[in-house]
């Protein structure tokens, strides 16, 4: 059981009354502290992150990249399908898993966004991003945002396409599994916990799992 240091019984009491049925021990496996952060817009966030500096997009393909474009030093861009946009590369993540290998230009930092829900296979897509050896912002949709009213309903609001819902800790738990750490978090607009998304900006350096 974790121990920590009580100003006032009445928080003594408060975390004995958080421990479920089956004990201490699986209350400490099973429940997670969130830190305290802002919430921010995660389009003025991107592009205040993106300022003066050489940047590659991931999934490019939307009105972001524009914005991008006209703040950063320069911009490259990956997405799956034909486009006329420039400094683009044409490439489908999930059927090549070393895409990496194509991409021969250092950058500053990598965007992205709303990507990591759709892999099935997002462990193996941050290890190759590996070889940028930059920081990189991830955005995610929240787990626990704006589902309570269609859960009731008996339905559920999510993007056809999407294979996975991230939590604060699930999220952390898989770039932390794959050798990073986060080094910024902060909920994608109002409010705490209950938000749209959720984003972390992450660097190479955590612990590795095999």
């Amino acid at each position: 059981m974790r121990r920590r240091e009580y100003q006032h019984l009445t928080e003594l009491w408060d975390e004995i009354n958080q421990y479920t049925e089956q004990g201490a021990e699986y209350h400490d496996k099973m429940v997670h502290d969130i830190p305290d952060t802002e919430c921010v817009d995660r389009i003025v966030f991107i592009l205040h992150k993106c300022l003066d500096k050489v940047v590659l997009d991931i999934g490019c393909l939307g009105p972001l990249h524009k914005q991008i474009e006209e703040v950063a030093k320069e911009v490259w861009g990956i997405d799956k399908v034909d486009s006329d946009l420039k400094n683009y590369w044409k490439i489908d993540i999930e059927k090549h898993p070393n895409f990496s290998t194509f991409i021969d230009k250092e950058f500053d930092l990598i965007v992205c966004g709303e990507i990591l829900e759709h892999l099935s296979n997002p462990g193996l897509f941050l290890d190759k991003l590996k070889n940028c050896n930059c920081p990189i912002i991830i955005t995610v949709p929240n787990a626990f945002g704006k589902q309570d009213g269609w859960l009731k309903k008996g339905r559920e609001m999510v993007n056809e396409e999407h294979v996975a819902w991230y939590s604060y800790y699930t999220l952390r738990n898989l770039v932390e599994r794959h050798g990073y750490i986060v080094e910024e978090f902060y909920w994608a607009g109002e409010p705490h916990y209950f938000s749209e998304g959720i984003i972390m900006v992450i660097k190479q350096g955590g612990r590795k799992d095999g």
